[in-house]
């Protein structure tokens, strides 16, 4: 099994995140192309951090779920009040934040318990 998750590179990986969000939505504001986002983009990102550093299928299942709940739920409140982009923007770095911070701490506690399982006696 892979290392867990550090907080120091989960808040990088976040970080990286909301970069990516706010640039990307704002690269799109000035091209006025509300059809795009860049959210599959951090997808992307996320599913090949995932697959080259920390294959723990438990977390990235929480992780999905709590950031298509947090990013759905957001993108409905934010919006009305804050126009398309920059709630998109707040709404995507926020998902993926939740999605990181569930997935730093399921991977942890499950790698807690398959290191101690797979130690020799």
């Amino acid at each position: 099994m892979k290392r867990p998750v550090s907080w120091i590179e989960a808040a990088l990986v976040s970080a990286a995140c909301w970069t990516v969000s706010g640039l990307g939505y704002g690269v799109l504001a000035a091209l006025e192309e509300p059809q795009l986002s860049p959210a599959p983009l951090i997808g992307m990102g996320l599913a090949q951090w995932f697959f080259a550093y920390h294959r723990c299928w438990r977390a990235a299942v929480g992780a999905c779920l709590a950031g298509f709940v947090v990013l759905f739920w957001l993108v409905d409140i934010l919006r009305p009040d804050l126009g398309r982009y920059v709630a998109d923007a707040l709404a995507t770095g926020a998902a993926s934040t939740v999605a990181l911070t569930v997935f730093a701490l399921v991977d942890r506690a499950s790698g807690r318990h398959h290191d101690a399982a797979g130690r020799p006696r």
